[in-house]
């Protein structure tokens, strides 16, 4: 294909990117579509036990061209590398330091997939894609905080193309490095007869593959050490962890294969999912939370659920969302207007009548109170509770509940 043909294929394809990711109601799927055609993110969540969906047929079929063609990829497909590419043309001069670095990139991509076997793929929400399709969540965004969490990672790469050129694209993205690496897999299969022939300078290929060998195996033991420090950070957390949205797979697992896309923030309607900017502490950096201040989680509502690209929430019919617990709510009998002004905005909120009024014989008093039973969590008490800026009702995950609390 000639250069220009290459130009207008790449022009299609970041067209194409824009339309998919815009905030229209027809296109709520798309989203996780366009992420998952990454195959990095496809590898890695499919060795993290992930479901195969549409978007993970294409993110395969890209990977199988890449055993055949050379980041193919990065030179037709990819958006962002258009994007950066742009970004040279009116850049001032970059630095050329990195060239003699090391392939980053690909030591990510093995950590990653290390990781990815047990459950914790470390470096997933490092994915170009992602960092494109979250800057598309600004236009949901509430505040500072959020468009920064919106825009961080493409912001990121455009400094990084000013300052150092193709540093980013050569020697750090994991995606360009998966298709190297899938580059290279192909190619000794096809020259494995070729393995015993002498190279210039005195290596035979044979020999370079055993060194390659060396390296991959220290990075995959790094990944697997380090993915169950995570596991274990995220499982003594478990108890305290910030509210997730539903389908949330388990703690110790969530900030792992969570890619901080911004797709479940985008998609919720009440507007309730917000990134964690310290709640989860470095693990789950920018990971979704779940705040009800001012809006509740839907019982008419399942939409987080199905836009997830990675399996960190599950997809979950209504029925299966309704049932899923996010945390349960606790009502502060001391902050309570219910003594004051027998008000019962959380009774009248609950859509699961889980909080009714409680007469307590043995202290002579009523009071509003939780049945754990009931409660998911949705948080429809907490948004309606009029106590002031120190809610008397809260959602609380399983094992933060505060003692003497009602319910």
């Amino acid at each position: 294909m000639t250069s220009k043909g290459r130009i207008y294929v790449r022009l299609g394809c970041f067209l194409l990117a824009i339309l998919m990711l815009s905030p229209f109601p027809f296109w709520i799927d798309s989203s996780r579509v366009f992420v998952q055609a990454s195959s990095f993110v496809v590898i890695g969540t499919i060795l993290a036990g992930g479901t195969i969906w549409v978007g993970s047929i294409l993110g395969l079929a890209f990977a199988a061209i890449a055993l055949l063609r050379k980041r193919w990829f990065c030179r037709y497909v990819c958006p962002v590398g258009l994007l950066l590419d742009a970004v040279s043309g009116i850049r001032s001069p970059a630095g050329t330091w990195w060239k003699r670095s090391p392939p980053i990139g690909e030591y990510i991509v093995l950590l990653t997939a290390a990781g990815a076997i047990l459950g914790y793929p470390l470096f997933l929400w490092m994915d170009p894609l992602a960092f494109l399709n979250n800057a598309f969540s600004v236009y949901r965004a509430t505040g500072v905080l959020a468009v920064l969490a919106s825009l961080y990672g493409i912001v990121l790469l455009i400094l990084l193309q000013i300052t150092s050129g193709d540093l980013w694209c050569a020697r750090i993205c994991p995606l360009g490095a998966t298709q190297d690496l899938l580059g290279k897999a192909g190619s000794f299969c096809r020259n494995f007869r070729k393995s015993g022939q002498v190279e210039p300078g005195g290596r035979t290929a044979r020999g370079k593959a055993v060194w390659a060998g060396r390296r991959m195996f220290v990075a995959v033991a790094a990944g697997l050490g380090l993915s169950l420090a995570a596991r274990k950070i995220g499982a003594a957390r478990s108890d305290h962890a910030p509210l997730r949205p539903p389908g949330a797979i388990e703690e110790h697992e969530f900030t792992g294969l969570c890619m901080r896309c911004g797709n479940c923030m985008r998609a919720c309607p009440s507007g309730i999912i917000h990134p964690d900017v310290g709640q989860s502490g470095v693990l789950g950096f920018l990971s979704p939370v779940v705040r009800f201040e001012n809006d509740y989680c839907r019982n008419d509502c399942h939409a987080c659920t199905t836009v997830c690209p990675s399996g960190a929430l599950q997809r979950l019919n209504l029925e299966q969302k309704n049932s899923y617990v996010i945390g349960t709510a606790s009502v502060d009998i001391f902050l309570c207007l219910w003594g004051i002004s027998e008000c019962q905005a959380c009774v009248n909120a609950c859509p699961y009548e889980a909080i009714k009024i409680h007469w307590d014989e043995e202290a002579y008093e009523s009071f509003p109170a939780v049945d754990p039973a009931k409660c998911n969590g949705c948080g429809a008490c907490e948004s309606v509770c009029p106590s002031g800026e120190l809610k008397a009702v809260k959602v609380y995950t399983t094992g933060s509940v505060p003692p003497g609390a009602a319910g």
